[in-house]
């Protein structure tokens, strides 16, 4: 190569890493920032609404969050400043590639291969699927989710798991590689409004006019109904013994959904008691058959 064309080549080289090395910073400060801050909008992370047995355990766990968000792009702005420079070096060093013996570039390259390929396997999988994860908007810190029917909000993404807190409080830890192909229900993602709706069975020999008053009733008796509109029922099926009925309502928490879901139902039973209504109509046959010809 003439070394007026070395030159233009390493320089376009060098404008062009100065400006991935800035385009990588600004990106991961507006994330991280943008991550913080929505974090601190938060109350806490309970996915529903419990006092704790211990009182220091929801003490600064907003800050904590914010924290943990604050290191974990600092490890992947270290980790991408890392393969910018591995890249950038290679493009700078490619013009004098031909004056490096052929067999010791063999030597590194296979070496490299085994020690990536084999032994750092798993962890270059799971750093990757957090790093994925970190910029994606489908999961974030504070997000309350459905994940392999269990129900919790997502306290902690790190690069190698995602830390998710069970409505019971205990502590669902998955590998990022797994959570990155699992299938989630984020109730969280847009807004926060859950329309809560409840199933249950009504005998045939009740009065349907009476059971939709009920079932309306008890959801807009709960204090954790929303009352941007009136609640809906629908009679769903006509099965052999009853009747299947939806009630539905708007709430504004996946907390107060939890909440407003057991009010509902609560409300539902004790009316259909007091007032005789039964969930099914029972009847055992025992008239004698006719006998077989």
């Amino acid at each position: 190569m003439a070394p007026q064309i070395l030159v233009v080549y390493l320089g376009i080289v060098s404008l062009i890493g100065l400006f991935a090395i800035w385009w990588a910073k600004s990106t991961l400060f507006k994330i991280k920032s943008s991550r913080s801050k929505r974090v601190r909008t938060l109350d806490s992370f309970d996915s529903i609404e419990t006092f704790a047995p211990d009182e220091q355990s929801e003490i600064g766990e907003i800050d904590a969050a914010v924290e943990n968000i604050e290191n974990r792009f600092s490890i992947i702005g270290k980790i991408t400043f890392f393969l910018i420079l591995i890249v950038w070096g290679v493009a700078l060093s490619f013009p004098f590639l031909n004056s490096i013996p052929a067999a010791l570039i063999s030597v590194l390259v296979a070496v490299s291969s085994v020690v990536l390929g084999v032994a750092a396997r798993p962890l270059i999988e799971n750093i990757i699927a957090g790093m994925v994860i970190s910029f994606s908007k489908t999961i974030r810190v504070g997000d309350t989710l459905m994940i392999d029917e269990h129900y919790g909000t997502v306290e902690d993404i790190c690069l190698n798991h995602t830390i998710i807190k069970l409505w019971n409080w205990k502590r669902l830890i998955i590998p990022s590689s797994k959570m990155l192909s699992k299938e989630v229900v984020n109730l969280t993602y847009h807004d926060s409004y859950i329309w809560v709706h409840i199933t249950f069975y009504v005998s045939y020999d009740s009065s349907l006019e009476q059971v939709k008053q009920i079932a309306i009733e008890s959801v807009q008796n709960s204090g954790n109904f929303s009352s941007n509109e009136i609640p809906s029922f629908w009679v769903m099926e006509m099965e052999k013994d009853a009747y299947q009925c939806w009630v539905a309502g708007w709430t504004n928490s996946a907390t107060k959904a939890w909440n407003l879901a057991s009010d509902i139902r609560t409300g539902i039973a004790m009316q259909f008691q007091s007032n005789g209504i039964r969930a099914h109509r029972f009847g055992v046959d025992i008239s004698p058959h006719p006998p077989l010809v």
